[in-house]
């Protein structure tokens, strides 16, 4: 071949390198660049002329990896080596390079230099390294997931998630290779085949077959995706039969609420109500959406004071369940009454999320329990009054009839033996006695009117000044016996009243001063009109007093109260409560204001236009 010849199939030969993609290079054994293509060139940001320049040693990133590569094929027989590294381009970006390296030697076997070709592999390995991230997460994510996957070419089983292999109880081993069918409770294989032959990708349920041959009933999701351009199904499942459970629970939960006999509500923790069930509109008349939205106290009346609900609110803020009553108010303005039972709803961290109140309409219930109160009430007094009725039969009506039966057989067995004078002391304790007797028949017989509602009340002009001062004469003798002055400072008024009545409370009140007085002291009768159009009359001694632990008992006829005077005067303890009873029929009432060894004052008010 000649010169000429061997040149232009050389140049033939350069041609061919610079069009290749990849990078040829020629270095000497310490690294310089003999050759080098214009794709190499290019690849390492380079002019041509610029990378006759450089050095191999400064374009790796590493050279201990070309120190390595050098020292493989010196210190053996190799000729050549294959090898991903990292060069360094002219800007400083690393690059990844796949470097076909060989070793020329001359005829003595000596080593001249090294040729090799380069091929840029930064995207491949890109690729690669981003696809085993996506395999690294991929499999991370579905063993993390709860969820049960299944990857399955027309029901033959790919791969599964660690969630799948304990739900169904199986190895991946065993799973792999199975068809899903044999997983599937016949009852649902039928609805399972038309949904993978409709390649169906939306939510239905199947029974499937755990290990120990239970089943579980599954929510199943199924997709269908490209795998490397192949077509598989992946399949989501889920075990829903404790969700399925829970919800049959809540659907008769639910069901009993709004069914419930008693009314249901519940608030947040500020107490504005969430919900209410049907019985509470049926009770209140409150629709739903009336009712949501709006706090409790729409219900409130002023029969509930704040201390009662602040005692509740603290009562369920500490956790704990509050109960009791309440007079509520429907919308239409009704009051009734409710038992209500209020408790914290608290969830898994311990925290007051809602309050639940159950309350319960007792309103009939009151009524009859107010019935019955009322009649324990009217039967405890009926039961007194009889106990009273018959204690005065037997002492008090009793001893005056024996006193009297005894002077009379006295007088006649002794009648010829004893003065005139002596008959008149007997005629005159006689009469005494015939007064006392008569009197407690008189209030005995008026009582028992007032009992049975027989008593005529007529109501008359009367002037208050004349009334009183004729009961203060009918007991005149009384108070000079013990020297008593009896002041009055009555208002000459006319007022309308039963006379007869207020002239019995009258003289009953003058004549316990009297008995409750010392000698030579005095009792006050007094009166001053109040602001209400009524008059208020008051009867003040400076005896004996009330004991404050006994003034209670005065007008109740179930305590029978009675204590002797200053000279042991007996009473009968049936006075006060005839002066209650007769004031209140002339709407009035009657009170007292007493200290032990001071002295007492009963007040009574009357009407002025009765």
């Amino acid at each position: 071949m000649s010169k000429m010849d061997e040149h232009n199939k050389k140049d033939a030969i350069v041609n061919i390198a610079d069009r290749l993609p990849c990078g040829i290079y020629r270095t000497s054994i310490d690294g310089k660049i003999i050759y080098a293509n214009h794709a190499l060139a290019e690849m390492l940001e380079y002019s041509l002329e610029e990378i006759f320049h450089v050095s191999f040693q400064d374009i790796y990133a590493d050279n201990k990896e070309r120190d390595l590569q050098i020292k493989r094929l010196t210190n053996n027989s190799k000729t050549s080596s294959s090898q991903e590294i990292s060069l360094k381009t002219k800007s400083g970006k690393i690059i990844i390079v796949k470097d076909n390296l060989r070793t020329i030697k001359d005829k003595h076997d000596n080593k001249i230099y090294f040729e090799g070709i380069i091929e840029d592999v930064s995207e491949k390995k890109q690729a690669e390294e981003a696809f085993k991230e996506s395999q690294a997460r991929y499999k991370i994510l579905t063993d993390l997931t709860i969820e049960g996957i299944i990857i399955h070419d027309n029901g033959r089983i790919k791969d599964t998630n660690a969630s799948a292999q304990k739900m169904t109880g199986y190895s991946a081993e065993f799973l792999k290779g199975k068809n899903v069918f044999q997983f599937i409770h016949p009852d649902s294989k039928k609805l399972a085949k038309i949904n993978l032959e409709r390649q169906y990708s939306g939510l239905y349920e199947l029974t499937l077959i755990h290990k120990n041959k239970s089943t579980f009933l599954a929510e199943i999701e199924p997709k269908t995706v490209k795998i490397e351009n192949k077509e598989y199904r992946v399949v989501a499942f889920r075990d829903i039969t404790l969700r399925k459970d829970i919800e049959k629970q809540n659907l008769a939960l639910s069901t009993a609420v709004k069914q419930s006999p008693v009314s249901i509500v519940i608030t947040d923790t500020k107490g504005i109500i969430e919900y209410v069930n049907p019985k509470f509109t049926e009770v209140t008349g409150y629709t739903y959406d009336e009712a949501i939205g709006q706090n409790p106290n729409i219900l409130k009346t002023d029969h509930t004071v704040s201390e009662d609900y602040k005692e509740m609110w603290e009562t369920i803020s500490n956790g704990k369940t509050w109960s009791g009553e309440f007079l509520n108010k429907k919308k239409n303005g009704n009051h009734y009454w409710e038992l209500a039972s209020i408790s914290p709803i608290i969830d898994e961290k311990g925290e007051t999320i809602n309050y639940l109140a159950v309350k319960e309409d007792i309103t009939e219930r009151k009524k009859i329990e107010d019935a019955l109160i009322r009649s324990e009430k009217e039967l405890t007094q009926a039961n007194a009054t009889k106990n009273v009725f018959f204690s005065i039969i037997a002492h008090d009506l009793k001893g005056p009839i024996g006193n009297f039966l005894q002077l009379l057989n006295l007088l006649k067995e002794n009648f010829n033996d004893i003065s005139n004078e002596e008959r008149l002391d007997y005629i005159n304790i006689l009469t005494g006695l015939s007064g006392k007797t008569n009197k407690l028949l008189d209030d005995l017989l008026l009582w028992a009117r007032i009992q049975m509602n027989t008593l005529e009340f007529d109501i008359s002009k009367v002037n208050l000044k004349t009334l009183v001062d004729f009961s203060i004469n009918l007991v005149s003798e009384k108070a000079n016996e013990k020297n008593i002055e009896i002041i009055s400072d009555i208002e000459n008024i006319i007022i309308k009243i039963n006379e007869n009545s207020i002239n019995t409370v009258v003289r009953n009140l003058i004549s316990n001063a009297i008995k409750f007085s010392h000698k030579n002291s005095k009792i006050v009768i007094k009166s001053k009109i109040s602001k209400n159009n009524t008059i208020e009359i008051s009867v003040k001694d400076t005896g004996i007093g009330i004991p404050k632990e006994d003034i209670d008992k005065l007008f109740k006829i179930e305590t029978s109260f009675s204590t002797f005077g200053t000279e042991k005067e007996k009473g009968t303890g049936l006075g006060l409560i005839l002066c209650k009873e007769l004031i209140e029929k002339n709407n009035g009432t009657i009170w007292v204001e007493s200290k032990k060894l001071v002295g007492s004052t009963f007040h009574f008010t009357l009407p002025i236009n009765n």
